[in-house]
């Protein structure tokens, strides 16, 4: 592999060692590859761990690298800019040119407990379906999600197709999203999330909460954990009032 000892100056060794990384991630690696170790960086680039490491935090604030404890650093995925509004993740993804990709990991009818009964407005112990879905884009992991689904509305939706739920309960059930309303907060990964996520455990995740209705029943409650380093959310905002 070629040396670049001689391509950095004294002076700039931080800001030289990060372009040299920021050419490696966009010409040899691919997202998911692991960057070579720290030692072997030094001994490349002939300069010190400390340089190394600092260039690295550098790519890593950038969302360009991500760190795995006890693992080690690899380059991201696709990042991702949305917007709230209605619209399936597989149509998201498609008109920004990515390929979705779908994995049910979990699909099973159970009782609701009284939270989740409120916010799907049905009573205590009435039967749901629980569907649990990893996202990806292009190959990469996105998003975790689980969602419930009255099984009165949704008659024999665990015998459906569980990749595009939408698709289905438009072709299926004639059942169409009407409205949602959506609440986004943060949230650290727990070793499940994180497993399945393929982050570290504790690592950021931008957890978005939606209640969908469909007229007047709701039809839908979800709740999709996204990778904050491959998801981002963007809102456009106009000054309503003075003051």
């Amino acid at each position: 592999m070629e040396t670049y000892r001689g391509r950095i100056a004294a002076t700039t060794k931080r800001a030289q060692v990060r372009e040299l990384l920021e050419q490696m991630i966009h010409s040899q690696l691919h997202p998911g590859d692991a960057i070579p170790s720290e030692r072997r960086l030094v001994e490349q680039f002939g300069v010190s761990r400390v340089t190394v490491r600092l260039a690295i935090a550098d790519l890593v604030e950038a969302g360009q690298l991500e760190r795995v404890h006890g693992k080690g650093t690899y380059v991201t995925g696709p990042k991702i800019n949305t917007q709230l509004h209605l619209m399936s993740f597989s149509r998201e993804m498609r008109a920004r040119g990515l390929e979705p990709q779908t994995k049910v990991l979990d699909a099973e009818e159970v009782r609701v407990d009284a939270e989740t009964a409120a916010r799907l407005h049905l009573r205590t112990g009435a039967p749901v379906v629980r569907v649990e879905r990893l996202r990806l884009a292009d190959g990469a992991p996105m998003a975790l999600e689980v969602g419930h689904y009255p099984s009165e509305m949704f008659p024999g939706l665990l015998e459906q197709d569980l990749n595009s739920l939408y698709d289905v309960f438009a072709n299926r059930y004639n059942v169409w999203v009407t409205s949602a309303q959506q609440t986004v907060r943060a949230e650290s990964a727990d070793v499940r999330q994180a497993s399945v996520l393929g982050v570290a455990r504790r690592a950021p995740l931008l957890v978005q909460e939606r209640v969908t209705w469909a007229g007047e029943q709701v039809m839908e409650l979800a709740a999709s954990h996204y990778r904050a380093d491959r998801y981002r959310l963007k809102m456009d905002l106009t000054l309503t009032g003075a003051g």
